[in-house]
């Protein structure tokens, strides 16, 4: 037999497969390194492709996941479940936690901290009852907030929804008082309603794609959202008095309410902001200021656009009307105060009731004798 010399000898691979390199890469840095390495060539790109279900079980470990709630990875557009793998991981994950710190965050913040030095009787398994169903309902409101977001050109419902109030709002100026007529002549009135309808129609547009998402809820999904927007509007009440001026006052409840409007749009980063950030630590006169009313404020960056949109921004030329308010609730309508949406709310308002008193027994009393009261 005859032997082959020692350099033609096939030679053993110094580390291994691209695959076994890869993996070790992958186990020993972030999500990030997967996501640079899929753009490196395309051996690299179909490597990891082939190794995305161990990618992905490996980063749910590291963080703790033994997997995703269906209502997480949710396609808000098409109600469809969206796969886990590397490129849409680190959303899940981000928004899985910002999700489970807002809701067991939330509860204590409006109901007060949870004591259990014996003074009080106090049931903490209910407040993590209701911190999971909150969960679930933040959830929902990042939907809603992706749908704030996503632009599109008007379909034809709201192209169709568009003329009608165009006819509706026409008609109004008919019905004005005499003095108010003759100060604002028809054709300032056609271009005033042909504004509010340019401006608006993306409201609609919303709020047409927030009711198709609520068909792809069920019941239950939808009190947990009621039950969160609900304590979330709570949170937002007492900030924006603490930070706002002295002539903010508490707005609408219904398909009017700004703060609802506000809530629906926000992002993850947003809410974290909002909510999980330093309540106490903030709101600083600012020495170089000549105006002392002049705050440095943690929360101005997300507030901005509720105070714009409170102090009705943008410009309309509106005459005493209240335009601004009714295209802003053409988006929160039908996300929230349809016939199914008053009942869903209603029923969500009982369970907080039910989770209150289970919370905290030894309030009970005053629960039934009527000083529990959360704003909707």
């Amino acid at each position: 037999m005859q032997i082959l010399p020692s350099e033609s000898q096939p030679k053993a691979l110094p580390f291994g497969f691209v695959a076994d390199v890869l993996f070790q890469i992958i186990i020993h840095g972030g999500i990030g390194t997967v996501l640079k390495l899929r753009l490196l060539n395309t051996a690299t790109h179909n490597t990891i492709k082939l190794l995305e279900p161990h990618i992905c079980r490996w980063f749910m470990r590291v963080h703790k996941t033994q997997g995703f709630d269906p209502l997480l990875t949710l396609d808000p557009f098409t109600g469809a479940q969206n796969a886990v793998a590397v490129h849409t991981l680190p959303r899940l994950i981000y928004r899985q936690g910002i999700a489970e710190r807002l809701a067991r965050q939330i509860v204590p913040a409006v109901w007060g901290p949870f004591s259990d030095d014996g003074s009080s009787e106090m049931d903490f398994s209910a407040e993590l009852r209701l911190a999971e169903r909150l969960e679930r309902g933040i959830y929902v409101q990042f939907h809603m907030a992706d749908i704030a977001r996503e632009r599109r050109k008007p379909s034809a419902a709201v192209i169709t929804g568009r003329l009608m109030i165009l006819t509706q709002l026409l008609d109004e100026y008919h019905e004005l008082p005499p003095n108010k007529r003759h100060a604002w002549r028809f054709d300032e009135h056609i271009g005033h309603v042909y504004t509010v309808l340019r401006w608006g129609y993306g409201e609609a547009d919303i709020g047409q794609r927030r009711l198709q998402l609520r068909s792809y809820l069920d019941e239950q999904t939808e009190i947990d959202f009621h039950t969160t927007l609900r304590m979330l509007r709570e949170l937002m009440e007492r900030m924006l008095l603490r930070h706002g001026p002295k002539a903010w006052h508490r707005d609408a409840k219904n398909e009017n309410s700004v703060i609802s409007w506000f809530l629906l749009k926000q992002s993850p980063r947003s809410l974290a902001k909002l909510f999980l950030g330093p309540q106490d630590k903030c709101c600083s006169l600012d020495a170089k200021a000549t105006d002392q009313e002049l705050r440095r404020c943690y929360f101005s960056d997300p507030l901005d656009h509720y105070w714009r949109a409170w102090t009705n921004v943008p410009d309309l030329g509106c005459h005493d009307c209240d335009c601004k308010r009714r295209a802003r609730s053409w988006s929160v309508k039908p996300a929230l105060v349809d016939a199914r949406g008053r009942e869903f709310n209603r029923e969500a308002e009982q369970y907080l009731r039910e989770m209150w008193s289970e919370r905290h027994v030894g309030l009970h009393r005053a629960f039934t004798m009527g000083y529990f009261n959360t704003v909707l």
